[in-house]
């Protein structure tokens, strides 16, 4: 009848057929894809384990530069807060300034008013006196020989 070679048996059964041709595939597999055969022989946990590892690994440097920059970004705030510190005391410093100067002036308007109030009142008693002077005096017809006049009394 027909020669076989090893590798080949004479098959009866469907199983033998189907374990030959699983053999054969081994053996195919061996020889073409060496990276293949050792994927297959790792457990699919301990591959997805490796891949979590990486994705941890570049979150970890991806987070590690963030916090460099937020640390600068920290220092810089400080640097501005004490600024604004500074600046806030200042400005209180310019605002107690700033009152006392409207006091002053306050009360220099308030007595500018007042010389005002008694220099009218003085023109007013001076134009008064006046008035009443001019009233009194009669209009002289001759004119006197001339006799000192008294300087006028204090009050």
């Amino acid at each position: 009848m027909a020669n076989f070679d090893d590798e080949m048996k004479k098959v009866d059964d469907t199983e033998d057929l189907l374990k030959l041709l699983e053999s054969q595939e081994k053996k195919g597999s061996k020889k073409s894809g060496g990276m293949m055969l050792f994927l297959k022989s790792l457990p699919i946990g301990t591959i997805v384990l490796v891949i979590v590892v990486i994705i941890l690994g570049a979150m970890v440097l991806s987070l590690g530069s963030n916090i460099a920059a937020l640390k600068g970004e920290l220092a810089e705030i400080k640097n501005i807060k004490t600024q604004v510190a500074e600046l806030e005391g200042r400005l209180e410093k310019i605002t107690r300034e700033r009152d006392v100067l409207k006091n002053e002036v306050a009360q220099i308007k308030g007595e500018i008013d007042n010389i005002k109030t008694q220099k009218k009142e003085s023109e007013a008693k001076a134009q008064q006196q006046k008035q009443q002077a001019a009233k009194k005096k009669p209009v002289p017809e001759k004119p006197k020989t001339s006799s000192p006049v008294p300087p006028p009394t204090k009050r």
